[in-house]
């Protein structure tokens, strides 16, 4: 299992998001104390996100080497190795439209955000990332990192593609990241009625390059998991949004732990390899 982590050269200590109590940003230090504990509960990694108060056109601050997340990776690389590090590596939440894609002359620039992501994730793998997740889901992305990668003697650095359902079940993690809140998203999701789109999308991307491939939300997607595994001959993520788990701790629920540990043990059913979730050290440890 694998822990969502969200990281603010901002943050003293710990911040609760308003919105979800349970959801903090993170200091580098409390980062280490949280790894240290998943670290000892079993856990395969740490999903980093950075979050930062200075937003520009070009997401200029997600490439820089001195950014939040880049010394997340070194801080996590040396407290404790036996962590695995993944990051995201996406421009959203470091604009002030909160797209997944950066925009000029009022259209959307592809190639010019490829090659932003494609510096990101050439910065977190200097750092000592073990694996790239850009989870913007802009076509070409996969084909791009691994390129960049290769060409800076990265090429054994892992990109995972990320297959994300059109869902409302994404607006508590964008809360958290500061990311806008967006209606109409400039880069389209799979529709979830399709049965066929995830498998195909996965094909496609393994074709491109990817390493592995991360489906979400995950109850909602669970036969989309079903398929991609099928169709896919690497290992196959199930990511529990934010959302996801704020269902399961509403007093309503006689016993909400359980409960989602139950979603958790479908996902594996359904062909997942690794689960990625809030919930993910309370699980272990149950």
């Amino acid at each position: 299992m694998v822990k969502p982590v969200i990281v603010s050269a901002r943050v003293e200590d710990r911040e609760r998001v308003p919105e979800a109590p349970w959801l903090e940003r993170l200091s580098l230090t409390e980062l280490v104390r949280d790894a240290r504990a998943a670290v000892s509960a079993g856990l395969a990694g740490f999903l980093v996100f950075g979050t930062s108060d200075r937003k520009d056109e070009r997401a200029m601050i997600a490439s820089e080497r001195d950014h939040v997340v880049t010394r997340a990776i070194h801080a996590l690389k040396d407290a404790v190795p036996d962590l695995a590090v993944a990051t995201d590596v996406c421009v959203c939440a470091y604009t002030p439209h909160g797209q997944c894609v950066l925009f000029a002359g009022g259209n959307a620039d592809v190639d010019g955000t490829l090659g932003r992501l494609a510096e990101i994730a050439l910065v977190h793998a200097d750092a000592g990332a073990d694996l790239l997740v850009p989870s913007g889901m802009l076509d070409g992305t996969v084909r791009a990192l691994r390129s960049a990668l290769a060409g800076a003697d990265h090429a054994s650095v892992p990109v995972a593609a990320v297959l994300k359902l059109e869902s409302h079940l994404y607006a508590m993690h964008r809360s958290a990241v500061e990311s806008m809140q967006v209606r109409d998203r400039a880069v389209p999701l799979i529709d979830p009625a399709d049965t066929d789109a995830a498998r195909a999308r996965a094909v496609r991307e393994i074709g491109a390059g990817a390493d592995a491939v991360i489906v979400k939300p995950g109850l909602a997607a669970l036969d989309h998991v079903v398929r991609v595994a099928a169709a896919a001959d690497r290992p196959v993520f199930s990511y529990f949004t934010a959302d996801e788990h704020a269902l399961f701790t509403s007093e309503s629920l006689s016993d909400g732990p359980a409960a989602e540990r139950e979603s958790l043990i479908a996902a594996r059913r359904a062909g997942a390899d690794i689960l990625i979730s809030h919930a993910s050290i309370d699980a272990a440890e149950a």
